[in-house]
């Protein structure tokens, strides 16, 4: 069968505000002063971020996306639709059944949900089920409300070093449409990998059946340099095999998108693997950490700016609580 290509990617920041890091930093010291000025800037690379409104749900971002590919194609040609993020409106029922609803759409739908690699996991997924025939047409979507994931009051400074990452975190929307590539453009490669047994790293403890009903659990806590040091020792060969599998240089490459927690971790990722910096796009200067919507967020705004063009390669890494890399090599 041919390739599986983006056929179209979208983005959705209405209903939201931006907000500073300053602003941040004034919230977190409304009690007690913990946070030097400036300090969340020099330390993660982050001036803004976007906060959706009151009222709005990570259905409601997602279907923003959604409609701005559906407004191009024909609605009743969608086969199957996925909400893929780390945030939900509910525990049950899926998100994906909100996001279907507020759409008018009425194909299969379902929730893919692995962190900060939920879009990438579903990007694999989507064009798996393409591949076997089942369907044609896969619309994911993505909605990240992070805002609420955030504890501004901290205890003291062993809970800020627990929040600390959380400061960065910012509310998105996103959605992408994939369909069978009648040409050479198309995923070209994928790989998932999983590490379990640093799960406890980066949590939302709350929720769950471990903490059902403690809202003390319910915000963002981890054990950033530690996680840093994992990806950095972990990583291997993932973006090595993916050039060997290909027969790619990294120089061959036009275009690098990564999961983005600050401007360090993606000049650090472009270092250690040798990719030329000039390539990454990094947005996260203006944007924050958008979980699982940062990645098609940066797709998309390089799209809009005219900076992709047919035919060129793109590599995509994915790095995420749990823990799980990806890496997938299109040719848009």
């Amino acid at each position: 069968m041919s390739r599986v290509k983006i056929s179209y990617i979208a983005n959705y920041l209405a209903n939201s505000r931006r907000v500073s890091s300053q602003e941040i930093e004034a919230q977190v010291n409304q009690d007690q002063r913990l946070l030097a000025p400036g300090v969340l800037e020099r330390l993660f690379g982050i001036k803004n971020r976007y906060f959706a409104d009151a009222g709005i749900q990570c259905s409601d971002l997602a279907a923003g996306a959604a409609r701005k590919i559906l407004a191009q194609v024909d609605p009743n040609s969608i086969d199957c639709l996925i909400f893929a993020a780390a945030s939900s409106d509910l525990i049950e029922p899926a998100t994906a059944n909100i996001v279907q609803t507020k759409l008018g759409l009425t194909c299969p739908v379902f929730d893919v949900k692995n962190a900060c690699n939920s879009f990438m996991t579903a990007l694999q997924v989507g064009a798996s089920l393409i591949k076997s025939g089942d369907y044609r047409r896969v619309l994911i979507t993505n909605g990240e409300i992070l805002q609420h994931a955030i504890k501004f009051k901290v205890q003291d400074e062993v809970d800020l070093i627990k929040r600390l990452a959380s400061f960065t975190l910012g509310d998105a929307g996103s959605a992408a449409l994939l369909e069978a590539s009648e040409d050479e453009s198309g995923i070209i490669y994928q790989e998932n990998r999983s590490i379990g047994k640093y799960w406890e790293l980066c949590v939302i403890p709350g929720g769950g059946s471990m903490y059902p009903q403690e809202p003390g659990k319910n915000y963002f806590e981890g054990k950033t340099s530690e996680l840093r040091e994992v990806f950095a020792r972990e990583r291997g060969d993932l973006i090595e095999k993916c050039l060997e599998k290909t027969g790619f240089t990294r120089y061959d490459i036009d275009h690098y998108f990564i999961h983005q927690v600050s401007k360090n971790s993606c000049d650090a990722l472009a270092r250690e693997a040798n990719i030329p910096i000039e390539k990454v796009h990094c947005i996260v200067e203006e944007y924050g950490n958008t979980a699982a919507a940062s990645i098609p967020l940066s797709i998309s705004l390089a799209e809009q700016a005219g900076k992709l063009k047919k035919g060129q390669k793109i590599m995509i890494i994915g790095l995420a609580a749990g823990i799980s890399m990806s890496i997938s090599l299109i040719i848009w």
